[in-house]
């Protein structure tokens, strides 16, 4: 039976850091396609570097998500691919309340996956069960694809189970061939062909424009605020919220989601080394950039207070933060760090402003 493997797509590390778990892929899978990756680049132009998510009212898994801020299918995935000039085909898969396929068949998901490989593309998925990280990069097939090559984020996944602590893998750096992988596929990319970028300039410039955008969104995407709007609510939430009557369980998973916000505020951090080289290259940007860089980094080191508290992934750390007079602490804490994310937009608008954007 036929088999094809990619072999040169690096190992690629997942530390339970989804915001930017798809820049980690694409980056993986640009360098197996033989393209110089800077993955502060990818960060800074996908909008992960700057992009926050809550859903107000509710303590809910997700939020950190890449699809938990798109309005459209796979609008976060295809901004950074535009951006960097590759064309590609998004497919989403419909199932109907019995799991049946709607709008594809399963021997057609299969051929564009065997099809992409043979020509030596990875395809980047999205799993529709999974234990922690929804995404992953298929870099092989064997027996005529009736099995995909992948590294196995998802090891020890138990179906069914939702809430936290959730099975993790001890291994992912070993690939392994999975079976019957059509039926957990809800979405996938497929790589086509490499275009004509923007201009070095206007190539930024874009982003710029989201990140003001997405910071100052009043609306809801997805039932979820984004921006200034989703801060306010996830700082609010942390400080006023009520767990005094919560199970241990209930808090725990709290803890985690309040971590899992933490991730996309220190997602930050992996934009800088871009946002500094472009005060390099384009020099009447420098003054903005440099204090946008700085506010940023201070904004991102929040993602680490916790830490200083006291806070630890453990019962005491779990019951620690069911105490409302430690929570406030961390909340007073989020609140200068918003403000610093707050000056950094507005440094990114000044450019614009200078640009007549």
């Amino acid at each position: 039976m036929q088999r094809r493997l990619i072999s040169n797509v690096p190992v690629i590390h997942y530390d339970g850091n989804n915001a930017g778990f798809f820049t980690n892929l694409l980056t993986g899978a640009l360098q197996s396609l033989g393209e110089e990756c800077d993955r502060a680049k990818l960060t800074a132009l996908s909008g992960a570097g700057n992009r926050f998510c809550w859903k107000d009212g509710e303590w809910v898994y997700g939020n950190e998500l890449p699809e938990s801020i798109n309005e459209m299918p796979f609008e976060t995935e295809s901004r950074i691919l535009n951006a960097i000039g590759w064309k590609a085909k998004y497919i989403t898969v419909q199932r109907d309340s019995g799991g049946n396929y709607m709008n594809i068949e399963s021997a057609q998901i299969r051929r564009d996956f065997v099809e992409a490989l043979d020509k030596g593309f990875p395809v980047i998925a999205r799993y529709v069960e999974h234990a922690d990280c929804n995404l992953n990069l298929f870099f092989g097939y064997e027996e005529d694809g009736r099995k995909v090559i992948c590294y196995p984020y998802n090891n020890n996944f138990e179906s069914g189970v939702t809430e936290a602590p959730r099975s993790l893998p001890t291994d992912f750096e070993t690939p392994v061939a999975e079976d019957n992988w059509e039926d957990n596929i809800v979405g996938y990319i497929l790589f086509q062909e490499k275009e004509e970028t923007a201009s070095e300039r206007n190539t930024p410039l874009s982003a710029f424009k989201w990140i003001s955008k997405h910071a100052r969104r009043t609306t809801e995407i997805n039932g979820k605020l984004v921006g200034f709007a989703a801060w306010e609510s996830y700082l609010y939430h942390l400080e006023h919220d009520d767990f005094t009557e919560l199970s241990f369980e209930d808090v725990r998973g709290r803890f985690g989601i309040y971590c899992d916000g933490l991730c996309q505020i220190y997602e930050r951090n992996q934009a800088l080394p871009y946002y500094r080289a472009l005060s390099e290259k384009f020099l009447e940007w420098r003054e903005e950039l440099t204090m946008a860089t700085d506010a940023l980094e201070q904004c991102a080191n929040y993602g680490g207070f916790l830490w200083t508290q006291g806070f630890t992934f453990d019962e005491n750390g779990f019951e620690k933060f069911r105490d409302p007079a430690a929570r406030k602490i961390l909340a007073d804490e989020g609140r200068k760090a918003m403000q610093k994310d707050m000056e950094a937009v507005e440094q990114f608008e000044k450019i614009l402003k200078k640009e007549g954007m």
